[in-house]
């Protein structure tokens, strides 16, 4: 498996958010994660996958897709910084539950679960 890069952003100054005019937002509720990265599935995608409906919120899963690079974007600022952007298309996808313990280590029962996709 590639190694994981956390993409959690980090958490701003109050400062940081007086600049960008969010003076009114907590510092505690401010998002953990890029918009941009989170996958949504509506009814027509889990019909496809069948076993997604019955996933908890909180509960772990392991991603594996076929991807293709859709758009790159380069361009500089008046300030003379630099931003880089890129779309990726999922175009097919697979969404397995975390295993915690290896196959051989489970009860029937566990793996059945496992199996089933619970």
């Amino acid at each position: 498996m590639p190694e994981l890069i956390d993409m959690k952003l980090p958490k701003k100054t109050k400062e940081e958010l007086k600049k960008e005019g969010l003076v009114q937002t907590p510092t505690a509720n401010q998002e953990q994660w890029p918009y941009g990265l989170e996958i949504r599935f509506e009814k027509e995608e889990i019909d496809k996958m069948p076993p997604l409906i019955n996933y908890k919120i909180g509960d772990g899963v392991i991603i594996q897709a076929e991807a293709r690079v859709t758009s790159i974007s380069m361009s500089e600022r008046q300030s003379g910084e630099e931003d880089h952007s890129m779309s990726i298309q999922i175009e097919k996808i697979s969404v397995e539950p975390m295993i915690k313990k290896k196959p051989e280590q489970m009860s029937m029962k566990e793996y059945k679960a496992m199996r089933m996709g619970k």
